[in-house]
């Protein structure tokens, strides 16, 4: 009780120094100065793009007051509450690494943010534009506030493209239908550069190698109320060669291009193909890949897009580190053309890496596991890619109440081959997208062996396609996984678990696993965006149901069906995994994970295969439950012990992460996770393991914190976690935030789980 009261004290201590603090950010804000908070915004009258005006200005408005989490500025607080040093430390920690100096009133200039702010608007097209600045002053602190009058935003009217008879007027009057300056739409400086800009790509993929945008200019006449005429007009001094447009006349591809072999490649004879010549001294790459992958050919009108489409493919393909693309004119040409040089680099083809690592666990086990990938690229020289895995692991409990020694010990490798090339049983369009469709073949096994348990081996075999819809979007689909397993060597111990376990015993069984599975994937990590990043993984499974069509009904109703004498499963799996990344300042991120799946199993199934089954806990998981401890629903099995095997047909799990950066290597984290896992039904021996309308009612919660050292090529992850709920508790005793008692010995052993892991959790 004594140690529970100084806990409290200790808490309230620090929650009242807190707050003591964050009263103290006027400590370094000297005596004539205040603390400036910000910019302020206000309109004369209602506008309708009021927000975007207001967004836009507000970027024009500097310094930046001092940043927030959660409307608290704590890098001013650690600021506030240290004190300058040179030493390493606390203190410099806080003072010099986490901590920021407060944002003053004299580093502001509202006259010059006030100019910014009417070139600013008179760039989104208010001519007339006015803006009046004051300082409004509360004790220390103080902000600023434009009160804005942009009066009447002037908008297109009539669009006037070139009309004479040159072939160029010709060329830029036929993209008129496209122009992004209709009759109506604002008069923005932005948006006259992305008219010329679009004119210029327009040309350039019609020929117009030399052509840029800066050969056009905009004319403009502001003399009307409210409206622009305007019309695009040509430079009268743009070059004669930006005014040609220019085919393609010798395109010759190095693939195998090194720059201390340059001038011998130059002399070394090509090969002519169909639109190219080909130079590969050894060879390594033949020629039916670039036909399939280049959209330049030989004879054709440069375009700039089949330019880039062919170095996207390029890059895509990964079999190249470098990649560089000259142009000449070509002096044997009768009419204007170009010479085009492509040198690509291939990588080493073959490469192989190892990582070992240890680790130990919370339920007494510690081991070692060894990897090892060996990659093979260009195998068949079509760019094709050959990866070999192998994984071999080994661990022990070393810490039992008995005494007892015993190991497990897991192998799997596996093969995939991918090519960049489709292979379907009918023609399809081919679109010229920058992304390469594969196809990806693999074979893998898997072996686990717990002598205290059972013996467990697994074979898969899949045939599939990858491709991307765009830049954000992929997809995987494999119509056809095979996939066999085998649980053997059951001891009479886990024999016993099994026969009071029927759902368990029957997940177990040896089974064949055949059908197809689809994976979308969404990712913006490539946004503009530097505040928000989204992933978005959808997969859906189906087993069974081809194979339904040629086995023969079982002899004895009740009875699975069997292929080749082992049981079929038939099932349909689907899952969401949806991730969202946001950047709250430069050292805090904060990142959320939403995660749910569903197994149905009918026909020839009464449960879904283990191995297909949904687990929950571990380092990636729910950190304050050990893998496979925690569920399904509420209920418990009172014999889980070190080899806990828990799993369910249906899985719900939410984790939230504020990841805060110390240093540039380390990094600090503070967690909680929400979930559980169900099956559809009661089953006998698991009272309480029914997904029903109560659901909500029977996740676990826990909380925690971290600490990470990101090297980039490596992140080592360390997460200490207690449970805050338990659903195997009675209903009105699953909180247990009030049982916390850090001081008691036997309440950290049972409770604190630590975590030691490779990369972060999500």
């Amino acid at each position: 009780m004594h140690k529970e009261t100084h806990c409290i004290k200790l808490l309230t201590a620090s929650i009242l120094l807190m707050l003591v603090s964050s009263c103290n950010v006027y400590r370094y804000v000297p005596g004539k100065d205040y603390l400036f908070t910000g910019s302020k915004i206000s309109f004369d009258a209602k506008y309708k793009d009021a927000s975007e005006i207001k967004t836009s200005l507000l970027s024009k408005t500097w310094p930046l007051p001092n940043s927030k989490t959660l409307f608290i500025p704590f890098s001013l607080i650690s600021y506030s509450i240290s004190k300058p040093t040179s030493k390493k430390g606390l203190n410099y920690l806080l003072h010099d690494k986490i901590g920021e100096p407060p944002v003053l009133l004299s580093q502001a200039n509202p006259a010059d943010m006030r100019r910014r702010m009417i070139a600013q608007l008179h760039d989104m097209g208010f001519l007339n534009a006015r803006v009046q600045d004051s300082v409004n002053i509360d004790k220390r602190k103080a902000h600023i506030n434009f009160r804005v009058m942009p009066g009447a935003r002037y908008t297109i009217d009539t669009l006037i493209f070139p009309s004479d008879s040159s072939k160029l007027s010709k060329a830029i009057a036929a993209t008129s239908e496209r122009t992004l300056l209709k009759r109506g739409t604002p008069f923005a400086v932005e948006r006259v550069k992305a008219e010329r800009e679009r004119i210029n790509q327009e040309l350039r993929n019609n020929g117009y190698f030399y052509f840029i945008p800066d050969f056009l200019v905009l004319a403009a006449d502001t003399n009307h109320i409210n409206h622009v005429y305007t019309s695009i007009v040509v430079k009268p001094d743009v070059p004669a060669e930006a005014k040609n447009t220019y085919s393609i006349h010798n395109f010759i591809i190095y693939s195998n291009y090194s720059s201390d072999r340059d001038s011998i490649l130059h002399k070394t004879p090509f090969r002519q193909e169909d639109g190219f010549k080909h130079v590969d001294t050894l060879p390594r790459f033949k020629p039916v890949l670039f036909r399939q992958n280049i959209l330049m050919k030989e004879g054709d009108l440069y375009s700039y897009n089949n330019q880039r489409t062919t170095v996207q493919r390029m890059v895509n393909l990964n079999n190249f580190k470098f990649i560089n693309t000259t142009f000449t004119p070509a002096d044997s040409a009768k009419l204007p053309a170009l010479d085009v040089e492509l040198f690509l680099t291939p990588y080493t083809r073959r490469s192989l890496q190892a990582e070992i690592g240890a680790y130990s666990k919370s339920n007494n086990f510690a081991g070692t596991e060894l990897k090892l990938k060996l990659t093979n690229r260009n195998l068949f020289h079509k760019g094709d890619h050959l990866d070999l895995d192998l994984s071999a692991g080994y661990e022990s409990l070393v810490k039992s109440k008995d005494n007892e020694y015993y190991s497990n010990q897991n192998y799997a490798g596996s093969l995939n081959f991918y090519r960049p090339v489709f292979y379907l049983p009918f023609k399809i369009r081919r679109i010229d997208s920058d992304y390469i469709p594969k196809n990806k073949i693999s074979v893998s096994a898997e072996y686990l062996r717990k002598p205290k348990l059972y013996t467990m081996r697994s074979v898969r075999l899949s045939f599939g396609y990858i491709w991307k819809s765009g830049e954000n979007w992929e997809h995987i689909f494999d119509p056809l996984v095979i996939n066999l397993v085998n649980p053997t060597n059951i001891t009479p111990e886990y024999d016993s678990t099994l026969a009071e376990d029927p759902t368990l015993a029957k997940s177990f069984e040896k089974q064949f696993i055949v059908g197809g599975e689809y994976t979308l994937n969404y990712s913006n990590s490539n946004t503009k965006s530097s505040i928000f990043r989204f992933y978005n993984s959808t997969s859906i499974g189906l087993s069974g149901n081809m194979l339904s069509l040629f086995v023969k009904p079982a002899s004895v109703s009740g009875d699975q069906e069997a292929f080749l004498g082992i049981p079929y499963a038939q099932y349909l799996l689907a899952s969401n995994d949806f991730r969202i990344y946001m950047k709250l300042t430069e050292r805090i991120n904060w990142v959320n994970r939403v995660f749910f799946g569903y197994g149905y199993s009918y026909a020839n199934s009464q449960i879904m295969p283990y191995i297909k089954q949904f687990f929950i806990g571990g380092s990636n998981s729910m950190r304050a439950f050990r893998n496979g401890t925690l569920g399904p629903g509420s209920y418990s099995d009172s014999l889980i012990t070190s080899q806990a095997v828990q799993a369910g047909e249906i899985k719900a799990e939410y984790n939230s992460e504020l990841r805060l950066k110390l240093t540039k290597y380390i990094y600090t984290a503070a967690f909680t996770d929400v979930g559980n896992i169900w099956y559809r039904k009661e089953q006998p021996d698991a009272p309480g393991s029914e997904f029903t309308r109560n659901w909500h009612k029977e996740l676990a919660v826990d909380a925690g914190i971290g600490l990470r050292i990101d090297a980039n090529i490596m992140v080592i992850r360390l997460d200490v976690a207690i449970p805050l709920r338990i659903p195997s508790l009675p209903e009105n005793q699953r909180w247990v935030i009030d049982n916390i008692n850090i001081g008691s010995k036997q309440w950290r052993k049972d409770n604190v789980v630590f975590n030691i892991a490779f990369g972060y959790p999500f």
